[in-house]
């Protein structure tokens, strides 16, 4: 599977829509409009976090520092 290099929040953003659409698309006709709105949130919470839709990236470079943290200078 590829790996993705972006740093972008919306990155992850499909997985709480897709949870909310499910939820509410179960929850509607299951609970009535009340119990389905709140089906549909709680499982657009669980698929949120389930598929990592809150976890931020940090690459790490062969030196151990995060990708673009800067190194002090060094005297020659």
């Amino acid at each position: 599977m590829a790996e993705s290099t972006t740093g972008s929040s919306r990155s992850g953003f499909w997985a709480w829509a897709v949870g909310l659409l499910f939820g509410l698309a179960i929850g509607i006709p299951s609970f009535g409009p009340k119990g389905g709105v709140a089906f549909g949130v709680a499982t657009a919470v669980v698929v949120g976090l389930t598929f990592g839709a809150t976890r931020r990236r940090v690459d790490d470079s062969a030196d151990g520092q995060p990708a673009g943290a800067s190194t002090p200078a060094q005297d020659v």
